[in-house]
């Protein structure tokens, strides 16, 4: 990738947006309206509560942020790493980078439950990413099933928001092992907001932007690399 991290880049993650919280949406609207500072932006994962490529009526429920991160997408660079609530999104945003992880320079960036050591979670993963399989279900099931069955999930509670015990030993054995060539790392997924390092390499644990309305900007300089945690004060509310 011909790209490079930028001072005053902005990592969001597990916003898991829903109607009946819009933080996000203002969030991005000030970001595009430039009312905060954004060289680059990174959405890492689980941004929409439930967002797939191909059902209709999750794309209409979610129109004005995916219209907003587009409208984003035309003045800076957004990057999109697909979580396990929203993917096969390729089609929506026209020029936003999507991926399951990028690595720029040093620095690799995930949602986070992209390597793991956990067979089932791959199978699963593979089955509700397949494209061929979406279609069928989208088919067979009729528009009635599935929008009854999205009012459902979207209607459930907030995300968890809970400390992870020994998260630091987990991420080593579960982790570490998947990627060598790196100086940092960063995921989502968790909602640890945690950040300490493992045999020299830094690894980040972003905030979820649902539990706190936080979020982590990059500082750089000659000599330090540092994530800054703020949290977003919407006047709107």
């Amino acid at each position: 990738m011909h790209t490079s991290l930028k001072n005053g880049a902005i990592f969001i993650a597990d916003s898991h947006y829903k109607k009946d919280n819009r933080n996000l949406y203002f969030f991005l609207k000030d970001i595009y309206e430039n009312k905060i500072e954004c060289s680059q932006l990174f959405l890492v994962g689980d941004i929409f509560e439930l967002l797939i490529w191909n059902f209709k009526y999750l794309i209409d429920y979610n129109r004005e942020v995916i219209d907003l991160i587009n409208l984003i997408s035309d003045k800076i660079e957004v990057f999109y790493l697909e979580g396990n609530h929203d993917f096969l999104l390729e089609s929506l945003f026209k020029k936003v980078y999507i991926a399951d992880s990028v690595k720029i320079g040093n620095v690799v960036i995930n949602h986070g439950d992209v390597f793991l050591k956990d067979n089932f979670y791959k199978i699963y993963k593979m089955i509700i990413r397949n494209r061929v399989i979406l279609s069928v279900l989208n088919i067979i099931t009729l528009n009635f099933i599935n929008n009854w069955l999205f009012k459902k999930l979207l209607n459930r509670k907030k995300s968890k928001c809970l400390k992870f015990k020994d998260f630091k030993e987990y991420i080593q054995k579960e982790k570490f092992t998947y990627f060598k060539d790196f100086d940092i790392l960063i995921e989502g997924h968790y909602h640890q907001n945690v950040q300490f390092e493992i045999k020299d390499k830094k690894y980040l644990n972003l905030p979820a932007f649902t539990c706190n309305n936080l979020y982590v900007i990059l500082k750089l300089s000659n000599t330090n690399t540092e994530f800054v945690t703020k949290e977003y004060q919407n006047e709107k509310r």
